[in-house]
């Protein structure tokens, strides 16, 4: 999870938001279990802009998002406040392990982290990881309401962390050689880049790469040797 700067609410969203709303409040007068029509706030538009808050990532657990793996998520749940279906600050861009989260009732939004309300120090103080498994800062209560919350310690995710981590080590491998092979001590400007890249918020598990590159690999990021 990063820190996510939400984007200015979609033309349309503004233009349809009463609209739909009443449309759903009235469904919900014949029938109390209604939900908001999906093809509303699922719009391409709509969906066009989550994915660029998020490098089309998933706004909880960092997946890269595509095809039938992106869903949108009310932040808040509709049976808990019906009148969140179509606001633009409550649709998150969600995969379907992370929207399939557990309920208000047994883990509340405001006891856990929010992507586009905390910063990443606020994020980074509430969970951080072993490798590529996800753990609470310090036995961080919220962190640990967040990782249950959104299912983001499953072994599917875990799986896909540790291919990313396979990634980055590759790229450790190759630096390491070089600069044996040339009696270097420090990486070049641009083997440093290489690292770096992997622990800015448009790639995949930004959070656990920089996590794992800063506690292991530390002499590889600070300084660097002019091209």
């Amino acid at each position: 999870m990063r820190h996510i700067e939400r984007l200015p609410e979609p033309a349309i969203l503004k233009e349809k938001h009463d609209e739909w709303q009443n449309k759903f409040d009235q469904a919900k007068k014949q029938n109390p279990k209604a939900r908001p029509d999906s093809t509303k706030y699922g719009n391409p538009k709509i969906r066009r802009n989550l994915e660029d808050c998020s490098y089309n990532k998933c706004f909880y657990c960092e997946s890269k998002l595509s095809g039938s793996s992106k869903e949108i998520d009310h932040f808040i749940e509709v049976a808990i406040d019906s009148k969140q279906a179509y606001n633009w600050t409550n649709l998150y861009l969600s995969c379907s392990n992370c929207n399939d989260k557990a309920d208000h009732n047994t883990i509340p939004v405001n006891t856990a982290l929010d992507p586009c309300r905390d910063s990443d120090e606020e994020i980074q103080a509430n969970i951080t990881f072993e490798y590529e498994y996800i753990c609470s800062q310090h036995d961080s209560q919220k962190g640990l309401n967040t990782i249950k919350k959104y299912h983001l310690g499953t072994d599917l995710l875990d799986m896909k962390r540790g291919k990313w981590l396979q990634k980055i080590m590759a790229d450790i491998i190759d630096i390491q050689n070089r600069m044996r092979k040339d009696g270097r001590s420090l990486p070049t400007q641009d083997e440093q880049q290489r690292l770096k890249r992997y622990m800015q918020p448009d790639q995949p598990y930004s959070l656990m790469s920089k996590v794992y590159l800063e506690k292991n690999f530390d002499y590889l990021l600070e300084t660097a040797y002019e091209n």
